[in-house]
C-alpha cells in the first residue's frame, strides 16, 4: 500500500501526541498517512517501514526535544527512517516542537548532516491549523479532496462549453443597472507576526520546562533546566535579529543571565564535588557529580570537565 505522508517521531515525549494529531488532521484533509502504531501489520517490521517510506511522497519529521540525540546510534530507528527518506529522495519536512533546538551540523552523524538545511516549520499548539496549513502548502502530495475538486473542475469546464452555446442569446438583452460594489478592504498580514510567534514559542517552552522542575536535583531535572536555558537563548537570538522584538526582550535577557549565573554555580559545585569524591576514592559518587556537571557544561567549561573525566577513567 502506498501513502502520501510518512510521519517519523519518538514514541516518548510530546512528539507522539503531535504525530497522532497530524495524522488525524491530514487524513481529514484527504491524505493517506502512515503512522507506525496504526499502519504496521503482521510481518517483517523493517521491510514494512522501508516500503512505506519508499512509497510515500512526503516525510514529516517531528522534532521534539532531544529528538536527534539518539541518532548517533547506527541502530536507532529514527536515524534509519531519515536515512531511507534521503535515500529515496523524499520531500523531508521538519516540524519543530517548542523547546527543540537544532544541533550544530558537526554534532550530527554524517548521514543526517543535511537535516538543518531542510524545511522546518514551528508547531504552535494554539495556532495548530495555521501550522498545518503551512506544512500542507509545502507538501508534494495532493489530497483526495483536491483530486476530486480537479475532476469537478474538468466536468464544470465541459458543461460550461455546452452552456455557452445558448448564453450568447442573453447578451443582447439590456442589463439592469447594478449599484457599484463596496470596495473590499484586505488587511495586510503583519510581516513580523511569524517572527513574534517563533519568539513566543521559545519563551513559552522555556517557561513550561522551568515550571515543571522548580528546583533541579538530579540529572534528568538538570537536563530540563538546560533545555529551558537553551530555549531562552534561541528566543534571544531571534530578538537580536529583529529590532522590533529586541526592545521587548530586556526582561527575558535578565532572566537568561540569572539562569546562566545559577548554571555556572551549580556546574562548579558538582565539579568540585566530583574532585572531592575522587580524593576520597568514591568513584561512583564522583561519576554521579561529574555527569550532572557534564549536563550543565557549555563550551567554555569543556577543559575543566575533561580534566576531571581523565581522573575518573584512571
Amino acid at each position: 500500500m502506498s501513502y502520501d505522508i510518512f510521519i517519523s517521531y519518538r514514541r516518548k515525549g510530546a512528539g507522539a501526541g503531535v504525530a497522532g494529531e497530524l495524522q488525524t488532521k491530514f487524513e481529514n484533509r484527504g491524505y493517506k498517512v502512515f503512522l507506525d502504531v496504526d499502519n504496521i501489520g503482521s510481518g517483517d517490521f523493517p521491510e514494512q517501514i522501508d516500503n512505506a517510506i519508499k512509497g510515500c511522497n512526503d516525510f514529516l519529521l517531528i522534532l521534539s526535544v532531544g529528538m536527534l540525540d539518539r541518532c548517533v546510534d547506527e541502530e536507532d530507528w529514527v536515524r534509519h527512517e531519515i536515512v531511507l527518506a534521503e535515500k529515496y529522495g523524499k520531500n523531508i519536512i521538519g516540524v519543530s516542537l517548542p523547546g527543540f533546538v537544532m544541533p550544530e551540523v558537526n554534532q550530527l552523524p554524517e548521514p543526517l548532516r543535511d537535516i538543518p538545511e531542510k524545511q522546518v516549520f514551528l508547531w504552535s499548539h494554539e495556532y495548530r491549523n495555521a501550522s498545518i496549513d503551512k506544512i500542507e502548502n509545502n507538501l508534494i502530495s495532493s489530497s483526495k479532496k483536491k483530486k476530486r475538486s480537479h475532476r469537478k473542475l474538468s466536468i464544470g469546464i465541459v458543461g460550461g462549453v455546452l452552456l455557452a452555446v445558448g448564453a450568447w442569446l442573453l447578451l443582447s438583452r439590456p442589463k439592469p443597472e447594478v449599484p457599484p460594489e463596496e470596495p473590499i478592504v484586505v488587511e495586510e498580514e503583519d510581516p513580523s507576526k511569524g517572527i513574534r510567534d517563533s519568539y513566543a514559542q521559545f519563551v513559552d517552552a522555556g517557561d513550561d520546562l522551568l515550571r515543571s522542575i522548580q528546583n533541579p536535583t538530579n540529572e534528568e531535572e538538570y537536563r530540563h533546566f538546560m533545555e529551558a536555558f537553551a530555549s531562552y537563548g534561541e528566543a534571544l537570538k531571534v530578538a537580536r535579529m529583529h529590532p522590533e522584538i529586541e526592545l521587548d526582550s530586556s526582561a527575558l535577557s535578565h532572566r537568561y543571565d540569572s539562569l546562566n549565573v545559577l548554571r555556572r554555580e551549580r556546574f562548579q559545585f558538582q565539579l568540585n564535588a566530583a574532585k572531592s569524591f575522587l580524593i576520597a576514592e568514591e568513584v561512583d559518587l564522583a561519576t554521579h557529580s561529574y555527569n550532572i556537571a557534564k549536563v550543565l557544561a557549555v563550551e567554555e567549561d569543556q577543559q575543566q570537565l575533561e580534566a576531571v573525566a581523565r581522573k575518573i577513567k584512571k
